[in-house]
């Protein structure tokens, strides 16, 4: 759980390269190159947050510089801060950084660096620790239980049950978790929903999707080089279980190799990543994602996502919808699987966006990560709040030693 602070210089140092000349994803006898009318713009990004986030177009100006800010406040106060403060997020009402702290002295570092402390009682390693043991009592999963966290906002701990799969278990479960917390004085909180999380593959046919062999539609999402001569694209590990299997581009031909001698995807505890090797001549990686209306979005680098940003997400079934990052740090049973460090946003989803992008700040876009999964509630087609949830790029990044493909916006 303290992965966050592990990766944030890692993702500040990601290296800029040279962007592709093509569109997004493009074999290199497609599209011609872009003119002056289809290079990237932050005009889509901005129009689709309006749309999204309710906002007039001002209020999404003031708040991508509110953003911005704040983005530079956190970084100052992970260089300044010796251990992880007890929760950092934005604050859209003020349009300040947050910092949950448990001293004076902190507190006077989080002002130093532009940021609005906030004292509370527990601090980062007792809300984790009290999360760690959720996990342990939790073991393989709990019928009805589908997931746990820390609450930032809260300085607690939050419980998500599935009001229409409530069974013994799942009670005795929510007594124990009680239990735990009040032998540490931590609040938790038990959420109640009938958005039960679902790993969403599918076979939607649109926007930038691949094919992994035949086992369905996903999306991409990120390009990355690597060592050697590497170069591939991130996308959900549940789209590449299978080791060694053919990887097919959106008109259906073949670019490359899912999971590639079967080390590179990850569907349990450690996360849902998986990487996809690019190795046909007509095929080439560029920084873009597809935006509003497909239009191309260039990545700039990684950032880390803050609870209360604003973010967009690129798939290939739902196409391109914004929203706000409403927690971070999230353990989430899929149901035939656990997975931890998950982000959740309310931006909508559909079945066939796994694997799809995650990205902020539409002058200079960053890679947030790739789209894990959702509820119920899609986007418009079945009504109820918004479930959505990403991977952070970050753990993708370090693990197998890759570096985003980036450009200029």
């Amino acid at each position: 759980m303290q992965r966050r602070f592990h990766q944030a210089a890692l993702w500040g140092a990601t290296v800029a390269a040279v962007a592709a000349a093509l569109g997004p994803f493009s074999p290199a006898h497609g599209d011609p190159r872009p003119g002056p009318a289809s290079r990237p713009s932050p005009r889509g990004m901005l129009d689709a947050m309006r749309r999204d986030l309710g906002l007039t177009a001002v209020q999404v100006r003031t708040r991508l510089a509110q953003e911005t800010d704040a983005h530079r406040a956190a970084a100052a106060v992970r260089r300044a801060l010796s251990t992880p403060p007890a929760g950092m997020w934005f604050d859209r009402t003020t349009g300040k950084l947050v910092v949950a702290v448990t001293g004076a002295a902190d507190a006077q570092v989080v002002r130093a660096a532009g940021a609005v402390p906030k004292t509370v009682p527990h601090s980062w390693a007792e809300l984790t620790a009290l999360v760690r043991q959720i996990t342990g009592r939790a073991g393989d999963g709990v019928p009805g239980v589908t997931g746990w966290g820390v609450d930032e906002r809260a300085n607690g701990v939050v419980v998500r049950v599935d009001r229409t799969r409530h069974t013994l278990r799942t009670v005795r479960f929510e007594h124990s978790v009680r239990a735990m917390a009040a032998r540490s004085k931590i609040p938790v909180t038990v959420e109640r929903t009938d958005q039960t999380p679902r790993q969403q593959g599918g076979t939607v046919v649109g926007g930038e999707r691949w094919m992994p062999g035949n086992d369905g539609i996903c999306s991409i999402g990120f390009s990355v080089t690597g060592p050697g001569d590497f170069q591939g694209f991130l996308t959900a590990g549940h789209c590449t279980l299978t080791a060694d299997q053919p990887a097919y581009g959106k008109d259906g031909s073949r670019m490359g190799t899912s999971n590639e001698g079967g080390g590179h995807s990850i569907n349990g505890h450690e996360g849902d990543f998986g990487l996809v090797g690019v190795d046909r001549p007509d095929w080439t990686v560029s920084a873009n994602v597809a935006g509003q209306g497909g239009a191309p979005v260039t990545v700039t680098g990684a950032q880390e996502g803050l609870v209360g940003m604003s973010l967009c997400h690129s798939g290939q079934s739902s196409g391109w919808h914004c929203g706000e990052i409403t927690r971070v740090e999230q353990t989430v049973d899929y149901g035939n699987t656990v997975i931890e460090g998950l982000s959740f946003t309310n931006a909508c989803s559909a079945p066939g966006d796994s694997g799809g992008s995650y990205v902020t700040q539409p002058n200079a876009p960053k890679a947030l990560g790739v789209h894990s999964g959702g509820g119920a509630a899609g986007c418009g087609a079945f009504g109820g709040a918004t479930l959505t949830i990403f991977q952070p790029v970050g753990e993708a990044l370090e693990k197998w030693n890759l570096r985003l493909k980036t450009g200029s916006p």
